[in-house]
């Protein structure tokens, strides 16, 4: 059976599959065995929220900022905030809460800070694009990198390499657009954006070189390199397999982690990919509990771990290599209106001890148990 086709078969499969895991249960952590973690503290906000949360290994919440309608942040090295106000703009707290800095446009699902002080931000804006679609307009998502001046230093626009997807990836074009979908065609939807890190797999193969800019197109369930320096998608994947997926990351292996939501099959996988051979060399599936369609992600621990954020749930689980669940965590926050489910968690980052505990009060400090006990909530019928 492929990957892709609903276990059911039903149409409605995938909608009732998602009502199915709305959750309701206990919230807070719900299981934890300490000698399996990876010990540290991670950070959320609800998707469209007006807080980010950062939550020790108990789910208790250790420091907190206000935000404006934000599903992402980013702790920085100096203990500030990074965050984006979803679709208004990029924004920087300090650690006490205070503005540092902004960048204000039409930014929507990533953005990068790097080491020089600069920031990469993926943003759109509408334009005509008859080779992606002949009617009306589309919404062209390209990403810029500017300055602490806000001074745009380098920009790269998706609907001028059509082709190379093509090509690569096996997409076709024109994209067929819905009808009775007011306002510009999404037809890429571009959900992640990431400089690639210095691996073996890009020391000798100058596609995924250090700098180069990894990418992830939702609805053509494909993930992509952007050359630098050439501005050419240079490699893309995951046409027949991905199923709206989210959240490419690179490993230090050169391996990349994707969170393959599932949306059409019903039930959401994380899985490892050698982009060199195409082999999916590891993958955590559950069908009968894991499913996140709309939103979501993963990343790879220092000790080989993966936290997983299954995000229509409101979700955070730690499972090891063997794929064992060692920490699991139900978010009590909500957003959005009243009654909504609205727990979703867009992406969640765990980071070590000491990058947090230089900027928190002693009395917030992790203290491991006098004995490193699992344990996990009973609910009683």
């Amino acid at each position: 059976m492929s990957r892709k086709t609903p276990a059911s078969g039903a149409e409605d499969f995938p909608r009732r599959r998602y009502e199915e895991r709305r959750y309701e249960g206990p919230t807070g952590v719900t299981l934890y065995r300490p000698d399996r973690c990876y010990v540290g503290y991670t950070l959320f906000s609800q998707a469209m929220g007006e807080t980010e949360y950062l939550i020790d290994m108990r789910g208790v919440v250790v420091h907190m900022w206000g935000v404006s309608h934000s599903q992402l942040g980013e702790l920085l090295p100096n203990g500030h905030l990074l965050y984006d106000d979803y679709g208004r703009g990029v924004y920087e707290l300090d650690w006490d809460g205070n503005p540092v800095w902004r960048w204000e446009g039409h930014e929507h699902h990533d953005f990068h800070r790097y080491g020089n002080g600069n920031t990469l931000i993926l943003v759109r804006r509408p334009a005509v694009a008859p080779q992606v679609c002949p009617e009306g307009e589309v919404w062209d998502d390209h990403v810029i990198e500017v300055t602490p001046r806000n001074e745009i230093v380098w920009e790269w626009h998706l609907v001028e390499h059509t082709d190379e997807l093509r090509e690569l990836g096996g997409v076709t074009f024109p994209r067929p657009r819905r009808p009775g979908r007011p306002g510009p065609f999404d037809w890429a939807h571009t959900n992640s954006i990431e400089p690639l890190p210095d691996t073996p797999l890009g020391r000798v193969d100058r596609r995924f070189r250090a700098g180069n800019i990894l990418f992830s197109c939702r609805p053509l369930d494909t993930v992509g390199v952007v050359d630098r320096e050439t501005g050419r998608v240079v490699w893309a994947w995951g046409k027949g397999t991905l199923d709206k997926q989210h959240m490419p990351t690179m490993l230090p292996s050169g391996n990349i982690l994707i969170f393959d939501n599932g949306t059409t099959r019903g039930y959401s996988s994380v899985v490892e990919l050698n982009p060199a051979t195409g082999e999916v060399v590891w993958d955590y599936t559950d069908p009968e509990g894991f499913y996140s369609p709309a939103r979501a992600g993963a990343e790879r621990l220092p000790n080989g771990n993966t936290l997983i954020c299954e995000a229509d749930t409101g979700r955070l689980f730690e499972v090891t290599p063997e794929k064992e669940i060692v920490w699991d965590y139900h978010t009590p926050f909500r957003a959005g209106p009243p009654g909504g489910q609205m727990r979703h968690i867009y992406r969640a980052e765990r980071y070590p001890l000491e990058y947090v505990e230089r900027f928190l009060a002693p009395v917030y400090h992790y203290r491991p148990p006098a004995e490193r006990r699992s344990w996990r909530t009973v609910v009683e019928g």
